[in-house]
């Protein structure tokens, strides 16, 4: 057997088989999130991006038990993903909560947010796309918040947890409840694409 490996990536229409707006959820763990704003957004499609093998395969489980049709996970490196299979201007929303922080300063080569991400990942918005991002440690998400305000083509906005299911529940992601009940502080904010 051979792969073809010059042959172009798949579009989000030919993955999905629709051209509804795409919302990508970057380390989804168990998918219970991306699943319940599948639930509540059946007119847009959702793709979640998890490296770790167990928590991917937990949500693959999750979602062909109780999942519905529009939402889609996968086990990859994001960023390598980001560099080489996600188009220019493909992409409405990207969901960036509670990323490890790997606090090991010899670790730091495997946070998500390097020194090209925050470029590439603009890139691939659509114009009035969104960065939407949440995180409990706040040095972790200050030097985020100072990588993305480098990108010329982004502008921050002010966010706080607003998917909310139709009798008002908020949708939260496991860590966020986890934080929550232990009283962490927890930091929100947004980025929008200029255009």
């Amino acid at each position: 057997m051979s792969a073809d490996f010059s042959a172009p990536p798949p579009t989000w229409a030919q993955i999905f088989g629709n051209t509804n707006p795409v919302e990508v959820e970057i380390g989804p763990g168990h998918g219970s999130f991306l699943r319940a704003l599948a639930r509540l957004h059946p007119e847009r499609n959702f793709f979640g991006v998890e490296f770790a093998s167990r928590r991917m395969f937990q949500a693959a489980r999750l979602l062909e038990r109780d999942g519905p049709s529009n939402v889609i996970i996968i086990r990859a490196d994001f960023g390598c993903l980001l560099r080489t299979h996600i188009y220019p201007e493909s992409v409405q929303v990207y969901h960036l909560y509670f990323p490890d922080p790997w606090w090991k300063k010899r670790h730091h080569r495997r946070r998500i947010v390097q020194a090209d991400f925050p470029t590439s990942l603009t890139r691939s918005l659509v114009p009035g796309g969104t960065l939407l991002f949440a995180s409990d440690v706040r040095p972790y998400f200050e030097q985020i918040v100072e990588q993305f305000r480098a990108v010329s083509d982004l502008d921050q906005f002010a966010w706080q947890r607003d998917h909310c299911t139709p009798r008002g529940k908020p949708i939260v992601t496991d860590f966020e409840r986890k934080y929550q009940r232990q009283g962490r502080p927890i930091y929100y904010t947004g980025f929008r694409k200029k255009g």
